[in-house]
């Protein structure tokens, strides 16, 4: 086991440190693990002199130990990650494990003054972004709104108790996947990165503005996400058969109808049939374009019955007509 043991009292420092235990030639603000720790990179952004960007991006290909130790000033932590971890509180410490399930993701805030041990066996995927919020940033501003500085304490209270609770909603999600899986065929560089951090932060603070323990905008379990998740996937793979309607996957999510039409609204911004929809036309394209079947194979491969409609739909989404021009 790979054992590490930090803190963000000084994220400056902080990166000399990865810089000198992974890859000590590395002199930009991307960091790639050697490949008997891992697959992939650590980044660090300074979006000002209090605030910072941290990109976690890799496959573990041996088993990893961090142990953040607590400092002494109330820095905020907002971490925003999309695999699966399950938590424990103990005497006031966190400890974190890394499993290999997939979840749209959750955010949590934390108090630097608490620390943690996170533990990331063999073959899990990392992707994750934090930003550190120096006391220097918020004391300011919290000190002159009180009920914003009352909001902020019970916001890290339930983070730490509730954290299968707060997931990502749609916008926090295409931000999240801008950053830690960019698109690399466009030129980017830290401002890309910095920009998204900042609409990411914003989400933050709107939540917190938001804020009431008694009705918070983080009231869904997690199991129920998950169970959307499940339903997605059973939709992905059967874009070949007729959409099966909303009262079955609901059934299959173990919810009821209005409560599984919100939650997956809520996750994919479209809601259940305009998803199967936008699937099974984007599965048509692949099939017309990169397979070069016919426009008629096509049709009746994803059992589409009429082709004035086939057409005028596959034109608004990709706003072109499905015909292989040779």
């Amino acid at each position: 086991m790979i054992q590490y043991s930090f803190d963000f009292a000084d994220i400056d420092a902080l990166r000399e440190y990865y810089r000198s235990e992974l890859n000590a030639d590395e002199n930009a603000d991307r960091i790639f693990f050697p490949e008997s720790i891992a697959d992939g990179y650590l980044s660090y952004y300074k979006i000002s002199p209090e605030v910072f960007l941290l990109i976690n991006n890799y496959v573990a290909n041996t088993d990893i130990e961090y142990e953040r130790k607590a400092i002494k000033e109330k820095d905020l932590i907002l971490h925003f990650r999309k695999y699966a971890v399950s938590h424990d509180t103990n005497n006031g410490f966190l400890k974190s494990d890394y499993i290999n399930d997939y979840t749209p993701g959750n955010m949590r805030c934390i108090d630097a003054q608490q620390g943690e041990k996170v533990f990331i066996p063999k073959g899990a995927t990392v992707k994750s972004t934090m930003i550190v919020l120096k006391r220097s940033y918020t004391e300011a501003y919290l000190n002159q709104n009180k009920d914003i500085a009352q909001k902020v304490a019970s916001y890290i209270k339930y983070s730490h108790e509730h954290i299968n609770k707060l997931y990502f909603n749609y916008k926090q999600t295409k931000l999240f996947d801008q950053i830690v899986d960019p698109d690399l065929n466009r030129v980017e560089h830290q401002l890309y990165y910095i920009s998204r951090g900042i609409r990411l932060l914003e989400t933050f603070w709107r939540d917190v503005l938001l804020w009431d323990a008694g009705q918070n905008p983080f009231g869904i379990d997690s199991s129920q996400v998950n169970h959307i998740y499940k339903v997605t996937n059973f939709l992905d793979k059967n874009l070949k058969e007729a959409f099966v309607g909303v009262d079955k996957l609901a059934s299959m999510a173990y919810m009821s109808r209005t409560n599984f039409f919100t939650i997956f609204k809520e996750i994919h911004n479209k809601t259940p049939l305009e998803y199967f929809n936008s699937k099974r036309l984007e599965k048509a394209f692949n099939l017309i374009f990169t397979n070069r079947m016919s426009v008629r194979d096509v049709m009746d491969e994803l059992n589409y019955s009429n082709s004035s409609k086939f057409r005028k739909a596959f034109f608004n989404k990709f706003n072109m007509y499905p015909e292989i021009k040779e």
